[in-house]
């Protein structure tokens, strides 16, 4: 079976930055791989991450670690992560390798029909923290690229996760689910909003966010 073609159709929302009000930790530039410290998203997805806000308990908050990404930036993750994985598994072929490498950081695309997700300014990599300042544990650190970082699978408990680092994970996924935000498979940090993803996740036939580069 062929897969879905989804067309994009930008609707030429401007990028933004989040509200002052949001935790926001540049966690690629605190690594040094971006010399930009800005965070920012569409401006629909900003103001969706608004409304979601509301359906956290009193006093928590979203800790958002990335939105948008520039090609540049999503090049460098994505050869670093490939040195890494092709050193653990000298074993795996280049197709199992990209394979592999592309669950966590997909290739900086140049083709405006496949947009690199965090590209198109509708990604945002998140988790909650509660009233005292403290993320709920999901089981994971941000960006741990392992089987224990898949948003679900067939035995969570195989995998390590506990029941309740399971229910933090669902928490995280309904709040913003209610105001349209789509999961990704492979990690439960990485949501989706008006890009290829969120129209693959909620079976739409056009994005309306595409690169903001292409």
């Amino acid at each position: 079976m062929s897969q879905k073609v989804i067309q994009i159709i930008d609707n030429g929302e401007p990028l933004i930055n989040f509200p002052k009000d949001f935790l926001c930790v540049p966690m690629y530039f605190q690594q040094k791989l971006t010399s930009d410290n800005s965070m920012q998203l569409r401006e629909g997805a900003v103001e969706a991450l608004i409304k979601a806000k509301r359906h956290l308990p009193n006093g928590w908050d979203f800790l958002i670690w990335d939105g948008y990404r520039p090609l540049n930036l999503q090049q460098k993750l994505y050869d670093d992560l490939t040195v890494l994985r092709r050193n653990e598994h000298p074993e795996w072929d280049s197709s199992k390798l990209a394979e592999e490498v592309e669950k966590f950081v997909k290739y900086a695309s140049h083709d405006p029909s496949h947009p690199s997700p965090h590209n198109t300014g509708g990604a945002v990599d998140l988790t909650i923290i509660n009233s005292e300042g403290k993320e709920l544990d999901m089981g994971t650190s941000f960006d741990e690229f392992t089987e224990k970082s898949y948003t679900w699978g067939e035995d969570d408990e195989a995998r390590g996760i506990t029941p309740s680092q399971s229910e933090n994970r669902k928490i995280l996924r309904e709040i913003l689910a209610t105001e349209g935000f789509g999961p990704y498979q492979w990690e439960w940090w990485h949501f989706n909003f008006g890009n290829i993803g969120w129209a693959e996740h909620y079976d739409k036939d056009v994005a309306f966010y595409g690169s903001l580069e292409l």
